[in-house]
């Protein structure tokens, strides 16, 4: 019996009528696969409305962020704190239903080389949001605090996709997870990267390893970026083509998945 309820949340902040065109099939592909789910959309107005209707305290905090993408992340996290559910970013594809992967799990997420939050599964009132509201807090006040990640080159740490991902994305929710050894709980499912994102980087057999077979995954994710500034785009698909070319030529074949 899936302690999860079967609500799928999706945020596109610029509103409905500005989703692109290959966002609207990856959608759709989500909506086909799951018509016994509820679906919930969500952009910029709703999501203010529901934070000022229900964690009121948290507006100031949410008002600071200077980039669109931190308010996107953050409202994921109260989001299923509030309802429950999956929530899943606008350019994941999906290949088959995920019904089968919450059993009698409490929290569902994916794990590359560390855990991302581009899908979450999740019960409503789930403690690891406690933990996250509490950490988004504080990120955003030590903003420039020169202990945060000492290991982290100082140019990076300036960057506005280390501050992203630091503040409010996957290095935040990373953090909380490990920090809660949420993911040593057994009402946790912690799934390996080939499950929800084939094709990235992610850590199997402890190694490091990439893989684009589908045959066990549940969904696809694209990785677009949409959110970054059109330089950073630029240059990140450059690298994408470097990394891919090291993957395809110089890495062993990946080890087999675990089960």
């Amino acid at each position: 019996m899936s302690k999860i309820p079967k609500i799928i949340h999706q945020i596109f902040y610029q509103g409905e009528a500005e989703i692109p065109e290959k966002y609207r099939y990856y959608r759709s592909s989500v909506q086909e696969n799951h018509p016994h789910w509820e679906h919930m959309f969500w952009d910029e107005t709703k999501s203010r409305i529901f934070l000022e209707e229900n964690y009121p305290w948290f507006l100031p905090v949410y008002d600071s962020y200077p980039y669109w993408i931190q308010r996107c992340d953050t409202i994921r996290y109260f989001i299923l704190h509030y309802y429950g559910g999956f929530y899943v970013d606008m350019d994941i594809e999906s290949l088959k239903p995920i019904d089968d992967l919450l059993e009698n799990y409490e929290l569902v997420v994916s794990k590359l080389i560390d855990i991302n939050n581009a899908i979450i599964g999740s019960i409503p009132g789930h403690p690891l949001w406690l933990q996250v509201f509490e950490e988004l807090k504080k990120r955003q006040l030590n903003e420039n605090d020169s202990q945060q990640s000492p290991n982290i080159n100082p140019k990076v740490k300036k960057s506005m996709a280390y501050d992203v991902t630091y503040s409010t994305g996957p290095i935040l929710f990373n953090d909380c997870i490990i920090a809660g050894k949420f993911h040593e709980k057994l009402t946790t499912r912690l799934c390996p990267g080939y499950i929800f994102e084939p094709g990235a980087p992610m850590e199997m057999n402890g190694q490091i390893t990439k893989s684009k077979v589908t045959e066990e995954s549940y969904t696809i994710h694209h990785m677009t970026t949409r959110w970054l500034p059109i330089g950073h785009r630029i240059i990140n698909a450059i690298f994408g083509f470097i990394t891919n070319f090291y993957w395809r030529f110089s890495r062993p074949n990946p080890p087999t998945p675990l089960p």
